[in-house]
């Protein structure tokens, strides 16, 4: 139970009954507000994260590792090795996020760093063996979860949505996160 405006006691809103409320609420208070922008904002952080909920509880966590551990994993997996400033600017994680992720899956034995250019300041990252196979492993439970996740959808119109935010991606000046 809720408590209403006027204090009364009321039945918990569902998540589109309150998307509802929030667009009569935004557009008396600000007229002049994209509904539509903010309509397509809302739903897609709110599916963001329920995607990103279910990953974490059905996949990864079980696997030992943060999603941040995995997205860091994936990047250094798909590139074959990254140095950390790259894995911070494809994983969309700060610098010191990376560092922190990379000290625990390196205690794990999951990553390696070593020094391979002229420059020794320079370290590149590589899954180990252990990582590699436990990585793959837990992208193809990932996988599972993700054609769950889109399975009210056609393929027809779940390869249109994936354009449409490539397209927003990329036309967007800060979609690549700043790997400060």
């Amino acid at each position: 139970m809720g408590v209403s405006y006027d204090g009364r006691m009321s039945e918990p809103m569902d998540a589109q009954t309150f998307e509802r409320a929030a667009l009569e609420a935004v557009s008396e208070a600000a007229p002049s507000t994209d509904l539509d922008a903010l309509r397509a904002s809302f739903d897609l952080i709110r599916a963001s994260t329920l995607l990103v909920q279910r990953l974490e509880a059905e996949v990864h966590h079980p696997a030992g590792w943060s999603m941040a551990g995995f997205r860091v994993m994936f990047c250094v997996w798909v590139a074959d090795g990254l140095e950390p400033r790259d894995i911070a600017r494809l994983s969309g994680l700060s610098r010191a996020a990376v560092s922190s992720v990379l000290n625990t899956l390196e205690r794990d034995g999951l990553v390696e760093r070593s020094r391979e250019s002229a420059d020794r300041r320079l370290v590149t990252v590589r899954l180990t063996a252990d990582g590699e196979r436990r990585l793959v492993a837990a992208y193809e439970r990932q996988n599972v979860v993700e054609r769950d996740f889109f399975a009210g959808l056609d393929r027809e119109r779940v390869e249109e949505i994936a354009g449409d935010l490539a397209r927003l991606l990329e036309r967007r000046s800060d979609a690549t996160p700043s790997s400060t």
